[in-house]
């Protein structure tokens, strides 16, 4: 092991290559906020002239190359256009940036992760040590120069497969992850992909500040990582690239469930040459609309970017020179189609392929004439829809009120009113989990409720989305003309405050707003298996989104990122689940079923369980 002094040192913020030797290039960054922003102008030049410089050569620590790519084919050809309907366009096709599903649905197809979701869950296979995690078909390896193996890492939850890397390790008492990294790929602008561009993902990250900051926009980062590099809370410290195959990220405090969530589609990497040469790094006005975001969206995955027709669709082409497996299509049209009818008649016409978000509306006449030769296709319920109550609304702050809000509810008749058939009535906030309902329907203890605490003709402001279907918000209107009936049945009437979907992810993200609704319908979809993952969603938002105190919400998401996967955790999460439930800020609704549905054209089309399918598989006919 070379002596201390010559070992990679992680610096926050910054990519700095290690040579074979093991000394370390070092670049000093001050830590307080203003230095910190000051230094990003230059960014774009440096991971420029990092990657120019960059050589990709076999380095066999740490398990070895992983399987060799695949030869690219650039006249091989797919069978023809895959049309997918969509019930909104994208916010952007920068995937650091957004939340909503319909964006990601795009990106999983322009980007990969580091690790992914197993096809199975029985794909999933014990750490060999305690000390090391390993992609499949790998071994551990030798240990890394440089590499702190010496100290015994914590527990790893290490339910993931490979990606754009081959095979990790957690040391360092579960403060360090070493990824060594995939050979021969590119990025669809022809850069090369290695550990300098994770690590200059990982930077950007880091250092998002303005508008990138702020949670509606960067909510997963900050959900997983605690805060940006002046951050107090930060769980993240550094990325260093150690030789040609290897990246390390360094944390703060141990994360034994960073694989998984390393896996979410928002940590794809992206070509850091495209992200400076089309202003990704700008941070002024809104980041998802940069010409990066909306035009030149740069990954390794199966298929490239296109053209993006706002308010139409967005095209996506075949990649020929992937490095895996080539796409059977040729190209996909991701097609903008508000109405759901019009999205079920476009699948039985053969106009659409595939969509998602059948909404009770056109379920039924998708399955009733078997001469259209149209499929429905089912995903585990998943996902939770939820009445949300923000604490510091005026309205709000009695507890009494709150809890009368809660027995007003009857979550039964909503789901049969306004949720696709097979949904289910949600009486708490983790999947899986049987309790009793924290309020049951009681309408004469909520009006007790409301006497007690001295209120009579509430008025409340409920907010919903208007113009969007989302897997767990599949009929907003509907739900909330439900709500308010219910409301008004105990002496509450409600103001609907109908938004847009992105000023409606803005304004949830937003304190102290003077002009904040009461209540507000809103959902959050699974899309890891980590049993914490609805509760540490709703906390990444919730000082803000429910009116809770900031500190609880800081800590209570530390001690869930810092324990591993068992009792403990299972715990914490129940332990905050229940808060949240009791005080309460949440009233669960619905788990609505989720459901692809799928045209005659389509002769092959894998469900996943979280709905991360990439389309590069799907086969057609005709």
């Amino acid at each position: 092991m070379p002596p201390l002094s010559a070992r990679p040192v992680p610096v926050r913020g910054r990519c700095h290559p290690a040579d074979d030797a093991g000394t370390a290039g070092r670049v000093r960054l001050a830590h307080g906020a203003h230095r910190a922003r000051a230094a990003l102008g230059g960014r774009a030049r440096r991971v420029l002239a990092l990657l120019a410089g960059a050589a990709l050569v076999p380095l066999t620590a740490c398990g070895g190359p992983g399987p060799t790519p695949t030869p690219a084919d650039p006249t091989a050809a797919g069978q023809g256009t895959y049309v997918v309907g969509a019930a909104v366009d994208p916010l952007s096709l920068d995937p650091a940036l957004v939340t909503d599903p319909d964006s990601l649905r795009i990106t999983r197809q322009i980007f990969e992760t580091l690790v992914m979701l197993p096809e199975a869950a029985a794909a999933a296979t014990p750490s060999p040590s305690p000390t090391a995690t390993t992609g499949a078909g790998t071994g551990t390896g030798p240990a890394t120069p440089g590499d702190p193996t010496t100290t015994a890492a914590a527990p790893v939850d290490d339910a993931v497969a490979p990606g754009l890397a081959t095979a990790w390790k957690a040391t360092n008492g579960g403060r360090t992850y070493t990824f060594t990294l995939r050979q021969g790929v590119k990025f669809q602008d022809g850069t090369s992909f290695g550990p300098s561009a994770v690590c200059a993902n990982v930077d950007r990250w880091f250092t998002f500040t303005g508008r990138a900051a702020d949670p509606d926009i960067s909510a997963v980062y900050q959900e997983v990582f605690g805060g940006f590099i002046d951050s107090a809370g930060t769980r993240l410290a550094g990325c260093t690239v150690l030789g040609t195959q290897q990246v390390r990220l360094d944390l703060t405090t141990p994360m034994p469930g960073l694989l998984t969530q390393l896996t979410r589609p928002q940590f794809g990497i992206q070509s850091p040459t495209a992200m400076a040469t089309y202003g990704a790094y700008d941070t002024g006005a809104d980041p998802r609309a940069t010409p990066y975001a909306t035009a030149h969206p740069t990954g390794t995955g199966p298929f490239r970017f296109g053209a993006w027709e706002a308010g139409v669709q967005v095209v996506l082409l075949r990649n020929p020179d992937y490095w895996g497996s080539k796409a059977t299509v040729e190209r996909v049209l991701i097609r903008t189609v508000n109405d759901p009818k019009a999205r079920g008649d476009g699948l039985v016409k053969g106009t659409l392929d595939t969509y998602d978000q059948i909404t009770p509306l056109e379920a039924g006449s998708l399955t009733t004439d078997p001469k259209a030769g149209t499929r429905v296709l089912g995903r585990a319920p998943r996902d939770l829809t939820y009445l949300g109550i923000d604490r510091s609304a005026k309205a709000m702050q009695d507890t009494r009120v709150r809890q009368a809000v809660a027995m007003a509810i009857d979550p039964t008749a909503l789901v049969v009113r306004t949720m696709p058939p097979g949904s289910q009535v949600a009486d708490d906030l983790i999947p899986g989990r049987s309790r009793q309902r924290a309020y049951a329907y009681d309408p004469t203890a909520a009006r007790r409720l409301l006497a007690e605490a001295g209120v009579s003709d509430l008025k409340v402001r409920i907010a919903y989305p208007s113009g969007v279907q989302q897997s767990y918000l599949p009929a907003p209107e509907d739900l909330y003309v439900a709500v308010a009936d219910q409301l008004k049945a105990v002496g509450i009437t409600a103001e609907p405050v109908a938004m847009s979907w992105p000023a409606y992810l803005q304004m949830l993200g937003t304190s102290n707003s003077t002009n904040r609704p009461d209540l507000h319908l809103m959902g959050v979809a699974m899309d890891t298996p980590e049993s914490s993952s609805t509760v540490s969603q709703l906390l990444s938002g919730g000082a803000a989104e429910f009116g809770l105190g900031a500190s609880w919400t800081s800590a209570t998401l530390n001690t869930l990122a810092g324990l591993p996967a068992g009792s403990g955790r299972d715990a914490a999460v129940h332990a905050a689940a229940d808060h949240l439930l009791t005080d309460p800020v949440i009233v669960p609704l619905a788990v609505p079923a989720d459901r692809v549905a799928v045209g005659r054209r389509v002769t092959q089309f894998t469900v996943r369980p979280y709905a991360d399918e990439v389309w590069s598989s799907v086969r057609l006919t005709g």
